[in-house]
């Protein structure tokens, strides 16, 4: 029920439907469907289908987490083992879409209409990945050309020697890891390096901020700017920076650490304490967050203008997380309140219903392909109960059903 539900009122943002029908046979098999036509079946945990036609949405799982297929509208998404696809528009056979079969095969059709291909590292050509465009290669690293934000480069092979095509503003020169330099006329900025990582260094000559910084890896290096200073000693280990709007030190990270900002005309006052792994706390203008015994007990709280969150895990033992908003009359009331006591049980509250379940294995509270393929085998009993007092109790995948209603019981 909760795999169906969940679906309608996560795309709706309203109140869940209501199950008419629902048939189990332990936690293996499941058929359930409600008023409004959303339907779920599985056959755990190898197969898995929740559709909602009132949304156009649909979730296939198969052998889960091998494989998923999700229709949402007009988009459309999968994966299965190493493979991976998408659809912008299922309808229109002229929509961006993609497969990938890593690491060696990539086909598609980009937003912008061009088709392409690639068998890796044998040849192609990529729109885009990783934060790079324009990817083109051919018997990878020979020969490997890819832009960012608008620059060109050249790889013959790489990562050892490069070139820029031609760009006014830029000009760069080196074989890697040896020596290179590398000149941006519109940043104005010169960076240089000799045998990398062991020494870099950069000039920075705009009027903002002009300065100069090295590096002698793993010993020492400055950065000596106009609003910025930096020393550093074993770096990353040891280190004390300062800006116009926030000062650090290092002794030695990560073990110890603090972070202070200032409130500036673009900066919010924060202060960051870390004695890592034992504690550390972080409070900020309507932030607060630490942590002991990391990664262990966690806390954290957050509060804007129509809402308040509270979040404490000691993991994985314990989870309890609240969220309180604001209506447009000003009334505060509780959205989300939500405890999990691992691997006991979970309570997890909402205006529209309060839902309980023993036993509780899953350490993650928003995980939808657990829930629909594998929460059901450790799920004992669960009771839903409505905002009217109404609670309907389920034993034992159904094999015992009853219904309360106040102090009042009612036979299954």
């Amino acid at each position: 029920m909760a795999c169906v539900t969940a679906l309608a009122a996560g795309a709706t943002n309203s109140a869940p439907d209501h199950v008419v029908r629902r048939f189990r046979l332990g936690p293996f098999f499941e058929y359930s469907a409600t008023r409004d036509g959303a339907t779920f079946w599985a056959l755990r945990p190898f197969y898995s289908k929740v559709q909602d036609p009132a949304i156009d949405t649909r979730v296939t799982d198969v052998v889960w987490p091998l494989g998923t297929f999700h229709r949402d509208r007009e988009q459309s998404w999968w994966r299965f083992l190493l493979a991976y696809g998408s659809d912008d528009d299922v309808a229109c056979d002229a929509s961006a879409w993609k497969f990938t079969l890593l690491p060696i095969w990539f086909q598609g059709r980009s937003k912008a209409g061009e088709d392409y291909w690639a068998l890796f590292p044998i040849h192609g050509h990529l729109p885009h990945m990783a934060l790079m465009d324009d990817i083109d290669f051919t018997l990878f690293p020979l020969y490997f050309n890819y832009e960012v934000n608008g620059v060109e480069r050249v790889y013959t092979p790489w990562p050892f020697y490069s070139r820029l095509t031609e760009n006014p503003h830029l000009r760069e020169e080196g074989i890697f890891p040896i020596w290179s330099s590398k000149i941006n006329t519109k940043r104005q900025v010169e960076h240089h390096y000799a045998f990398w990582p062991f020494w870099t260094s950069a000039v920075y000559s705009d009027a903002r901020n002009p300065g100069s910084s090295f590096l002698l890896f793993p010993l020492y290096g400055e950065v000596n700017r106009t609003n910025e200073t930096q020393r550093l000693v074993l770096p990353p280990f040891f280190s004390y920076a300062r800006t116009d709007s926030a000062e650090r030190w290092r002794l030695p990270w990560p073990f110890y650490e603090t972070h202070e900002v200032w409130a500036t005309a673009t900066t919010k006052p924060a202060m960051k304490r870390s004695y890592w792994p034992f504690y550390a706390s972080v409070v900020g203008e309507g932030d607060r967050r630490w942590y002991a015994a990391w990664p262990l007990l966690w806390y954290s709280s957050s509060e804007s203008k129509n809402r308040r969150a509270e979040r404490t895990r000691f993991f994985p033992f314990y989870a309890h997380e609240t969220v309180r908003n604001t209506d447009k009359a000003g009334r505060e009331y509780e959205a989300e309140h939500y405890t999990r006591l691992w691997p006991l049980y979970l309570r997890d509250e909402t205006p529209e219903r309060t839902r309980l379940r023993v036993l509780e294995l899953n350490p993650i509270r928003h995980s939808g392909g657990i829930e629909r393929n594998w929460a059901p085998f450790w799920t004992l009993y669960e009771c839903t109960r409505t905002p009217d007092g109404t609670a309907r109790h389920d034993l034992l995948w159904g094999l015992v059903q009853w219904t309360t209603r106040g102090l009042t019981v009612a036979p299954p």
